[in-house]
């Protein structure tokens, strides 16, 4: 058996490269659309305008990088830049319909993933599993993304 962090990052590893529902030739690209939408519409929660350094922290990935993958999602009509109205502020990014109608399949495919892994699990397990998930994500968020 591996260990707890181990097991936990094995994990993460495999459906981190396959968590958008996308067909294999597209994953790549469509992972990364993926992300930008799912952080700008997690940021959006917080009611304030998204910049693209928000969505770099967001997704723990460098500014430059994220700038790029922003302006592909921008170019395939996922989300939006405007301008927030103050000289020299950053743009306001928010998802389009098409941004958040590719989120929504991604989660219903998610959800799908899930159902398929825990068929066979009693329903009281699978809340259970809910609800460590979620707690570990609380605590993930308490303590910063590189988990110090």
């Amino acid at each position: 058996m591996k260990a707890r962090g181990q097991a936990l990052f094995a994990f993460v590893r495999f459906w981190s490269r396959r968590w958008t529902g996308a067909d294999p030739g597209a994953g790549a690209q469509r992972g990364r659309e993926v992300m930008v939408v799912e952080a700008v519409h997690a940021l959006s929660e917080q009611r304030r305008p998204t910049s693209v350094n928000d969505v770099a922290r967001e997704l723990g990935l460098d500014q430059s990088g994220v700038s790029r993958m922003v302006t592909h999602a921008e170019r395939q009509g996922l989300v939006v830049r405007r301008a927030s109205g103050r000289i020299g502020a950053a743009s306001a990014i928010t998802n389009t319909a098409a941004g958040e109608e590719l989120l929504r399949q991604a989660h219903a495919w998610q959800d799908e993933v899930l159902r398929t892994l825990t068929a066979d699990w009693p329903d009281e397990d699978v809340e259970t599993l809910m609800v460590l998930m979620d707690r570990l994500v609380r605590a993930q968020n308490a303590t910063g993304a590189d988990g110090h």
